[in-house]
C-alpha cells in the first residue's frame, strides 16, 4: 500500500487531524542536515521514484471516502527536481481531483507553482517550509533558496490558502531569524504557521556538530544534559521548548495567523482546529 494512515511512530504529542499520508517518492534530494528520515531510511538522499506507483494508487484510491484528507508529504518531498522528468505528484492529483479528496501539499520546493491550475480546483491547501534565510546554503544544500520559496508562497496564495511551516526551530542557528522569516510569511500572504523545535536522531545531531562546531558543545548541554528523550529523539526541556513556541505564537497573534506548534506537547497554545493547516481547506 502506498497511501497510509498518518501515524508518526504512535508519537504522543502528535495531535495531527486523522489523514492519509502518501510519498511519491522515496527519499529526498535536498540533502538537510537536520533530516530525521535519513536515520532509518536507507540512501535517503539518493531520491527515486517508486515503482507502479500510478498503476498501484488507481486501485487504492477505491478503498478511500470521498473527501478524506490526504498529505504529501510527510517523509520526503513531493516536488524533487526528478519531479520533472517523471511527475508522479502531478499524475496522483490529478487521481485525487477525480476522486475528490482534500489534499495537503507540504514542500521545500517553488516547483509546485506549476500545479496550482489543478490544485486551485481542488479542496487543497499548500504549506511551504522556510527554515532560515541565512543558513538554508549550509542546512538545505539542494532545495530552492527560502526567498524561492516565498516567490513561491505569493504566488500561491492568489489562488489558494496557504501556510508556512517554521521548522525546525534550532537554539543558537536560526532561533533569532523568527520574526524575520515570520514578517515576510505575512508580506507572501500566509494565513497559518505551523512551528517545531529540532529534534535531533543521532544520524543528523552528527551533521549538525560538523557543521557548526561552534555550537556543538551548547547544543550537547541543551540536548543531552538539560533535555529529554522521547521516542527515537532528543529533545529540548519542557521549559525551554514552551518558551520557544510561546515566542512564535505571540508574533503570530500580532501577524493575524492561526498558529500551532508540531509534536511539542503544547496544544493549549495553538489557535487554529487543525495542527497542520489542513483547516485552511475550503
Amino acid at each position: 500500500m502506498y497511501i497510509r494512515s498518518f501515524d508518526p511512530w504512535k508519537n504522543k504529542l502528535c495531535t495531527c487531524p486523522s489523514k492519509f499520508s502518501l510519498n511519491p517518492y522515496t527519499g529526498c534530494a535536498h540533502g538537510c542536515l537536520y533530516c530525521y528520515a535519513s536515520s532509518y531510511i536507507k540512501e535517503f538522499f539518493n531520491c527515486r521514484a517508486k515503482q507502479k506507483l500510478i498503476e498501484s494508487l488507481q486501485k487504492e484510491i477505491k478503498k478511500i471516502s470521498a473527501n478524506s484528507l490526504i498529505s504529501l508529504c510527510n517523509t520526503s518531498d513531493p516536488y524533487p527536481p526528478i519531479e520533472k522528468k517523471f511527475e508522479l505528484t502531478r499524475q496522483c492529483l490529478k487521481i485525487f481531483k477525480e476522486h475528490e479528496m482534500r489534499i495537503l501539499i507540504i514542500t521545500k520546493s517553488d516547483m509546485v507553482c506549476r500545479d496550482v491550475d489543478l490544485l486551485k480546483d481542488m479542496r487543497s491547501c499548500v504549506t511551504i517550509t522556510v527554515t532560515t534565510l541565512k543558513h538554508y546554503k549550509q542546512l538545505e544544500p539542494n532545495a530552492p533558496s527560502s526567498y524561492e520559496r516565498f516567490r513561491a508562497l505569493e504566488k500561491l496564495s492568489k489562488d489558494l490558502p496557504t501556510g508556512l511551516r517554521l521548522d525546525p526551530i534550532i537554539p543558537f542557528i536560526n532561533e533569532y531569524e523568527i520574526e524575520s522569516i515570520l514578517k515576510l510569511a505575512r508580506e507572501s500572504g500566509v494565513k497559518h504557521v505551523t512551528a517545531s523545535t529540532f529534534k535531533p536522531r543521532w544520524d543528523n545531531w552528527k551533521k549538525l556538530k560538523l557543521a557548526y562546531p561552534e555550537f556543538a558543545s551548547s547544543l550537547n548541554i541543551l540536548y543531552y544534559k538539560n533535555g529529554q528523550k522521547i521516542g527515537n529523539s532528543r529533545y529540548l526541556s519542557t521549559d525551554l521548548r514552551k518558551k520557544i513556541i510561546f515566542k512564535v505564537k505571540q508574533i503570530c497573534d500580532s501577524f493575524s495567523f492561526t498558529f500551532s506548534s508540531c509534536r511539542e506537547g503544547f496544544p493549549e497554545l495553538n489557535t487554529s482546529s487543525s495542527c497542520d493547516a489542513s483547516h485552511l481547506i475550503r
